[in-house]
């Protein structure tokens, strides 16, 4: 039997039943916080957001992939950090053998025979410049014992002053380049007096010229060291031995104490060495002369006077000094008076005249230096370009091999050495041309001492410090990954693998990184440590491009992981906004929808009543 319902009734309950269905989906939306729960909610956004998650959730398990990834390399980069402290350790141990003593005793040298007269500035030379005198002084240059006889009778006083004061009260005379004055009165009392008058000044003047009376005249004397004097051309000296006095010269053979004077020097002449003037005094002998040349050039010429040869020798300081005489201003300043015709001596020439040379020994001898294994040096002595002749030359050309030399002036001998950086190795010479001064052979150093105790005890440390290198590196790994023992790590970056990143690393030892253990002669010179010092400086250099290496990859990796979390974010929020229910509006949805229900079932309730009123009409 079919019901009929009144119109606002059927109104009510469609409106009550559309009600209804809102309030459940409001209250979905409420319960899963999502709007589009299902396809049949909103195909586009479903299937749209459903990707996003998708591709969100591959993204998300790659993270844990590449967070992996970034402690491999973290660990792998630590462990280079540390090998790198391994090394300073390593470089400190072969400084310390560097600073410690000599491991050596003594060092490998060869040393040439005496070199005649060779200096540091000229190896090549036989001697120092000589000068010796072309000629003997003697007999041709002057006499044993002059005599000058008077050429007046002063047998009394009338002829004495005659003589001597025929203008005056006063006379003078120079014997001897002495000034004498008389006074009359005084010294023409007798021919005594006046021989005790003169005699006196001649002696008060430093001369060894003595007068006498011979008969009636009076004859002046030189003494047998003296030799020849001389008598003036003053009035006084005229008057008492005439203008040509009678002369007996002797044979002069001087000695060492014979005064200069005798040779031909007047008191106060001079003579020039090397532009130094040497002035001739009363007193001085040949001796005191010649010491007066060394004082004159300050010691850079030297005099002797040789009295077997009865000859003067000039010596000069050095090969390298010229000898060069000459005369002073007056005519009897004379450097013939000692015997020189020549008067000009080169350096090196090592001649009596200036025209003999002596060959050096050196001269032309080639000799080729090596010191180890090293580069052997050939070099020639010589004055010519490109050859060796000073010791400054001789140095700059062995350095290159490790090598030194000395002049030990004691010996004349040139000794070639090892230098302190080679001071352990051996030192090899051969030695080329006729006389050759050097003999060719080999010399080894004397290893020993103190040094060579300390520097093989840092030789054990250096090593143990090498095997921790390789514990190191193999200890550097994570996870199983070591990029230090050549490892290679790949780390995916997107859920399709189509982008990645390979490290790939390299095994990292002592002798992949050019470290060898050392022996105890790799520590005992300096040109050994800084060997080893080389290949550490090359190890720290190759363990810094690979951290540079591993901090570049590092950075890519952090910068993947930080764009891979900021586009999950994204891809999370785009979905989220495609399928996520607003909870504010759905809420307000909820209450609007509660409360239109509650009218709806108000106004179904009226509408009922109003068919009551009509059934209790009908009753």
């Amino acid at each position: 039997m079919g019901i009929t319902l009144s119109a606002a009734t059927r109104q009510n309950l469609l409106s009550l039943q559309d009600t209804a269905n809102l309030l459940a989906t409001t209250q979905s939306r409420l319960a899963t916080n999502k709007k589009v729960n299902s396809a049949l909610d909103n195909p586009t956004n479903f299937f749209t957001a459903d990707s996003l998650s998708s591709r969100s959730a591959g993204l998300t398990g790659l993270l844990d992939n590449v967070s992996n990834g970034i402690q491999i390399i973290q660990a792998a980069n630590a462990g280079i950090t540390k090998l790198q402290g391994l090394t300073d350790q390593l470089k400190s141990v072969a400084q310390q053998a560097l600073a410690s003593a000599n491991a050596f005793t003594a060092k490998a040298s060869v040393a040439s025979t005496a070199l005649t007269g060779a200096t540091t500035s000229n190896l090549l030379s036989v001697g120092a410049t000589t000068a010796v005198a072309d000629n003997a002084i003697g007999a041709s240059t002057g006499v044993t014992q002059q005599t000058i006889t008077g050429a007046v009778d002063l047998s009394d006083t009338t002829n004495i002053d005659a003589a001597l004061f025929a203008s005056g009260n006063t006379a003078t005379l120079t014997i001897d380049d002495v000034k004498i004055t008389l006074n009359k009165g005084v010294d023409d009392v007798s021919q005594d007096v006046l021989v005790k008058s003169i005699n006196t000044q001649l002696k008060s003047g430093g001369s060894a010229v003595t007068v006498e009376a011979s008969g009636a005249n009076i004859v002046a004397k030189g003494t047998a060291d003296g030799g020849a004097f001389t008598i003036g051309t003053d009035t006084g000296t005229t008057n008492l031995f005439g203008a040509s006095p009678a002369k007996v010269d002797g044979v002069f053979v001087p000695t060492s104490t014979s005064l200069a004077t005798g040779l031909g020097f007047h008191v106060g002449d001079n003579f020039t060495v090397n532009g130094k003037t040497v002035s001739i005094a009363r007193n001085d002998t040949l001796v005191s002369l010649a010491q007066k040349v060394s004082v004159a050039t300050g010691g850079a010429v030297s005099a002797t006077y040789d009295a077997t040869n009865r000859k003067f020798n000039f010596t000069a300081a050095d090969s390298s000094t010229t000898i060069a005489l000459g005369d002073g201003g007056t005519a009897t300043s004379k450097v013939s008076n000692l015997g020189f015709s020549t008067q000009s001596f080169g350096a090196g020439q090592g001649s009596t005249t200036g025209s003999t040379f002596t060959p050096s020994q050196l001269d032309g001898k080639t000799i080729s230096v090596q010191v180890g294994t090293g580069t052997a040096v050939s070099l020639t002595f010589g004055t010519a370009l490109g050859q060796i002749a000073t010791l400054t030359q001789l140095n700059a050309a062995l350095a290159p091999a490790n090598a030194q030399a000395s002049l030990d002036t004691a010996t004349g001998q040139l000794k070639i050495t090892t230098t302190n950086e080679a001071g352990a190795e051996s030192l090899t010479l051969l030695a080329t041309g006729t006389n050759n001064p050097f003999n060719s052979g080999t010399s080894a150093a004397t290893l020993g001492g103190d040094g060579l105790t300390s520097r093989n005890g840092l030789v054990t440390t250096y090593n143990n410090l090498l095997t921790q290198i390789d514990q190191l590196a193999a200890d550097s790994g994570y996870n199983g990954v070591n990029l230090l023992s050549g490892d290679t790590l790949k780390i995916n970056f997107n859920e399709k693998s189509t982008s990645s990143l390979s490290v790939t690393g390299s095994s990292v030892t002592a002798a992949n990184l050019g470290l060898a253990a050392v022996g105890q002669n790799d520590f005992v010179e300096a040109n050994a440590i800084n060997k080893v010092l080389t290949t550490i400086n090359s190890a720290v250099s190759t363990l810094k491009n690979q951290a540079s290496s591993l901090g570049a990859n590092l950075a890519v990796v952090q910068n993947r992981q930080d764009f891979t979390k900021q586009i999950i974010n994204v891809l999370d929020t785009g979905a989220s906004n495609l399928t996520n229910a607003d909870l504010n509006e759905e809420a307000a949805n909820s209450q609007a929808l509660s409360t239109r229900n509650s009218l709806g079932i108000s106004a179904l309730s009226l509408a009922n009543q109003a068919q009551q009123s009509v059934l209790q009409l009908l009753r």
